[in-house]
């Protein structure tokens, strides 16, 4: 995805590893890399001109990081003074191709419930990439969740273009719930349960395969990993994610496999990420 890329700081030990993220990005992909921080017109305490010379500081020491890692990329960076975080994001994502945004959660479960990413991954035009505090250096893959809606497919081939660019394979994952035969906190046991989940592992088998075929014919090299899940959508791809360097999952979705690509199975991961997670659209 060649274009124009941009990377939102805040100050916090979260940017170091997004600009870093967006350099690489931007290298490989050809596009321009633009860093990028809001600041309060209006701070308690001090004084806005002083905030904002501190604001261009701090873009200009990241800006030196990102030409470390990305010498020919264009690069340049913007302070805007805003009163709202989100309402700045949302219109300077109307001209990114991606936005790259720290996330201060370390994939141990005990950090933040990182509320700014979740923000600001709901009002993006854009796609959105939050990038933890977490090394992936030692993981391998791609994962996306599919559930067979428009915004799914957008997410596949997201995901199945950066695994190509990337040289990682893809792992494609479905899930489903038994609501019948689990449902409102029973357990029912009856004859038909093994032929009824046996019939959801075939139905999600068809619909992953026909999913992936347009994958399959535009990226006839690239390694396929297909995963099909009996449980929640949230936890079938935090599983998968474990060992992966990127995890991509649609804004929405719908679909008969319990809908792995709900805003609400988004939010639910962007609370404590463990790897780079873009958010499409």
């Amino acid at each position: 995805m060649a274009g124009r890329i941009i990377v939102g700081i805040n100050g916090s030990q979260a940017d170091d590893n997004a600009v870093a993220w967006a350099a690489r990005y931007a290298a490989r992909e050809g596009g321009s890399l633009l860093i990028f921080s809001v600041i309060d017109p209006s701070p308690r305490g001090a004084n806005v001109d002083e905030v904002e010379k501190w604001a261009n500081d701090l873009l200009a020491n990241h800006a030196k990081a990102a030409r470390e890692i990305a010498p020919s990329v264009e690069l340049r960076t913007e302070v805007q003074r805003s009163h709202s975080l989100p309402e700045s994001f949302e219109f300077i994502s109307e001209s990114a191709d991606l936005l790259v945004i720290g996330s201060d959660t370390d994939g141990t479960g005990k950090g933040s419930r990182n509320p700014g990413s979740v923000r600001i991954a709901a009002v993006s035009k854009a796609p959105v990439v939050a990038v933890p505090q977490v090394d992936v250096t030692e993981r391998r893959g791609v994962v996306v969740g599919t559930d067979g809606s428009e915004v799914s497919t957008k997410a596949l081939e997201f995901a199945a273009a950066e695994a190509q660019a990337s040289g990682e394979p893809l792992i494609a994952v479905i899930s489903w719930q038994s609501d019948v035969a689990y449902g409102y906190g029973y357990a029912y046991a009856f004859a038909y349960v093994d032929d009824f989940q046996k019939a959801m592992q075939e139905s999600c088998a068809d619909e992953l395969n026909t999913a992936l075929k347009g994958v399959e014919e535009n990226y006839p090299d690239l390694e396929i990993h297909k995963i099909i899940v009996e449980g929640r959508p949230a936890d079938a791809l935090a599983d998968q994610a474990k060992k992966g360097r990127l995890l991509v999952v649609g804004s929405h979705g719908r679909g008969a496999f319990r809908r792995l690509l709900l805003g609400s199975v988004s939010h639910e991961l962007l609370q404590e990420i463990s790897l780079p997670t873009a958010i499409v659209r």
